[in-house]
């Protein structure tokens, strides 16, 4: 699966909530949901490096696809037009939009800038395509895994 699929499928269904989301929006969505996924399936969600970019993880060819809409909303169905997901991954899509989908593209940038992240670990500035290790991007999910687990036991 490619990454502009996930993000055809987020962008579907982010419409259902009524919700327009903007590239740098539909860019960290995506990544949130590798990140995830990486955690909890021990698997890749897409197969496209994830770049350290000054404005936090891109996915280079999602870009290159959505570069176009600036600060405008995305028309849903726009970028690669393909059929939804299996049931399992658009319902594990579904909580990525409902959790994180009301946050702006410069709330969410700023959520994958903080100390400690993948994106923190390894960018330098003025330097270009430093990949960010799918380890260090599983490590920091199951970390936030491993945390709310922690929470439900305790309550």
């Amino acid at each position: 699966m490619s990454a502009q699929t996930i993000a055809d499928d987020v962008l579907k269904l982010a419409k259902r909530r009524r919700l327009a989301l903007t590239p740098m929006q539909l860019m960290k969505l995506v990544y949130i949901a590798y990140g995830w996924h990486l955690a909890m399936q021990g698997s890749k969600l897409f197969n496209e490096r994830i770049e350290a970019w000054k404005y936090g993880p891109v996915i280079p060819d999602l870009y290159q696809a959505t570069k176009h809409f600036g600060g405008s909303a995305i028309p849903a169905h726009l970028i690669a037009n393909a059929p939804t997901s299996h049931p399992e991954l658009e319902a594990f899509l579904d909580s990525i939009v409902e959790n994180y989908g009301k946050y702006s593209g410069v709330a969410l940038s700023n959520l994958t800038h903080r100390a400690g992240t993948p994106w923190h670990r390894v960018y330098r500035p003025n330097v270009l395509n430093i990949e960010i290790p799918d380890e260090f991007i599983r490590e920091h999910y199951q970390q936030g895994l491993d945390a709310r687990r922690a929470t439900a036991a305790a309550n």
